[in-house]
């Protein structure tokens, strides 16, 4: 008699979880709710921009010329708007130096500028900003009274760093200088507040500033109104352009006195 073992034959393991599928459905179709809803509110929130205030200290920069700007370039909504790309756009305005803009609820940009401070004249007509920046090149308006300072396109810094540099040494003498000018061969020139020009070449020009300030001035501080220019070329001296008129009246004391 044959004894029969039972065999037991192993289960056949799941080919697909179905639990797993579940949660993973569930999970999802959490996330596509969420993501649905906030698609939903910022849809909601992102309406067209209807209401644009400026504010600024400013006089020569027009606000209705920014809020025409700023209508040109508006690519989105309330929210989906680049305030970033829309500041850079606003930077390029003649006048305008800097620029900050936030979102206004509910539907409002708030604009705030600062108008560029113009500080020296560039050539004829550009002009400079407190940083030394050329923001216009050819301005219908040139505000009186500023600095004048010229030279080849791209010294702009160079020019106002010799300029500052000069002012803060002679300030303390009495005088202030009211133009520099730099030549495409590098030679400068500069004009004080006493109408003197000085000739200071190309070489050793800060050296030559303080020669004037230490020696010179005390020749012709008495009378500067006599003299024209005044050039610092020179390795071991300098010379002095008289005025005309000085040269005439200096030549008819010499002949009344040799009379």
């Amino acid at each position: 008699m044959h004894n029969r073992r039972n065999r037991m034959r192993p289960q056949q393991e799941a080919l697909i979880d179905w639990v797993a599928i579940r949660r993973f459905a569930l999970a999802g179709g959490t996330l596509l709710a969420i993501t649905a809803s906030v698609m939903f509110v910022f849809l909601l929130l992102d309406r067209p921009v209807a209401t644009i205030q400026v504010d600024g200290p400013f006089a020569r920069v027009n606000a209705s010329q920014i809020e025409a700007e700023v209508l040109a370039n508006l690519h989105g909504g309330f929210i989906s708007l680049d305030l970033d790309s829309l500041s850079a756009t606003i930077r390029r305005l003649p006048w305008v130096d800097r620029v900050r803009i936030r979102r206004q609820w509910p539907n409002g940009l708030h604009i705030t500028l600062l108008e560029q401070r113009p500080a020296a004249r560039w050539g004829e007509s550009g002009l400079l900003n407190v940083r030394g920046e050329l923001f216009i090149a050819d301005s219908r308006h040139v505000p009186a009274g500023l600095p004048i300072l010229a030279g080849p396109p791209g010294t702009e810094a160079e020019v106002v760093d010799r300029f500052l540099a000069a002012r803060s040494y002679l300030l303390p003498h009495g005088l202030d200088v009211v133009g520099l000018v730099r030549d495409a061969r590098g030679a400068w020139d500069m004009t004080l507040s006493n109408g003197v020009v000085i000739r200071l070449g190309r070489h050793r020009v800060d050296q030559r500033i303080r020669r004037y300030g230490d020696l010179v001035l005390k020749i012709v501080g008495a009378d500067p109104g006599s003299v024209e220019y005044v050039d610092m070329r020179y390795s071991n001296g300098f010379a002095i352009g008289w005025r005309k008129q000085d040269e005439a009246a200096v030549a008819a004391r010499l002949t009344a006195h040799s009379g």
